[in-house]
């Protein structure tokens, strides 16, 4: 019976040593280290200064959330390439650092914790996700986006919005668009009618910049009217009653909507503006006409625009005269 108590003692002697060891350990002031994500970094085991140790080191044992590192009889057990044991100061060196790592770390000398040291890293954010068009006109397109944020990362302060014109071409054709806000949806403006955009966002907070995240759908904005004019080359009579005119295209981006062809207007230039006669040539790539029946040696006043789905561009006028016919 005796024995029976005296095992019971020590095993209750045990479980509040152990107690009391915890309890110690909890009230034992915290270190905080903040590290960036991929950089290397060491962290100190307080029991030892220097590279000697108060006590003689029989054992040691780093533990975060489970036991990473142990030093029992002069040979370090249970590490890897990332994370390794310093072979004199028994600090823990970490190469690199990843933010999985962020946690609470212990350094045991021979079963007795030292001070205990918060690790917290962190990186640039994670990209966002890819952005969703939410309206468009013309020339403005609205974005949205969503950003997951790590709360123990540093902050997502703004974002960056990278613009694509067509389907294939660079994302530095036009200038990054800086937020100035940590919201997640924003205007952009000063784009082109009919031109097919897609755009990408990437986030920003103290430590840098995200990955950009998956580009937004093609999105070709809204037309408007031509501001192009045609370039008259050629435009000269070629008889008493018939002039030739030849000219090239304005820029296809003046052309804001689909090209569906010219309209020609002609009147003598003593008629009344009202009184003018039209032609309407509905194929784009036609670049010359010959206009007939038209009064002896007599000045005309022709025009010629371009025109899509949503109107007509300026024109380009000139003023022909036809031959004076046979005397």
């Amino acid at each position: 019976m005796n024995l029976l108590i005296r095992i019971f003692g020590l095993l209750l002697c045990g479980l509040l040593c152990e107690s009391v060891k915890t309890l110690e350990s909890d009230k034992r002031p915290v270190k905080k280290v903040v590290a960036r994500a991929g950089t290397n970094l060491t962290l100190p085991c307080a029991g030892v200064v220097g590279e000697k140790s108060v006590v003689k080191i029989e054992k040691l044992t780093w533990k975060s959330s489970q036991t990473i590192i142990k030093f029992i009889n002069g040979r370090p057990l249970e590490q890897n390439q990332r994370r390794s044991l310093h072979p004199k100061n028994f600090s823990l060196h970490f190469n690199p650092v990843k933010l999985i790592d962020s946690g609470e770390y212990i350094c045991w000398i021979n079963d007795n914790p030292s001070h205990p040291i918060d690790l917290l890293v962190q990186d640039v954010p994670e990209a966002p996700s890819r952005p969703m068009i939410t309206g468009f006109t013309s020339r403005s397109v609205n974005l949205s986006w969503a950003q997951v944020q790590d709360p123990k990362n540093a902050p997502v302060t703004n974002f960056i919005l990278e613009i694509r014109i067509g389907e294939s071409g660079e994302w530095d054709q036009l200038s990054k668009l800086h937020t100035n806000t940590s919201n997640t949806s924003h205007q952009i403006t000063g784009l082109s009618p009919f031109t097919i955009y897609s755009f990408r966002v990437l986030a920003v907070n103290s430590l840098g910049i995200s990955l950009p995240s998956k580009e937004s759908y093609y999105i070709v904005t809204l037309r408007e009217v031509p501001v192009g004019k045609p370039v008259m080359t050629i435009a000269h009579n070629t008889s008493s009653n018939s002039i030739y005119l030849s000219w090239k295209p304005p820029p296809s981006d003046t052309i804001f909507g689909e090209f569906l062809g010219y309209r020609i207007t002609y009147r003598a230039r003593d008629v009344k503006p009202e009184n003018i006669n039209e032609i309407l040539i509905r194929e784009s790539s036609v670049e010359s006409h010959e206009i007939h029946d038209l009064e002896i040696y007599t000045q005309y006043l022709i025009s010629i625009q371009v025109f899509n789905p949503e109107g007509l561009g300026p024109a380009t006028s000139v003023v022909v005269m036809t031959d004076e016919g046979e005397q």
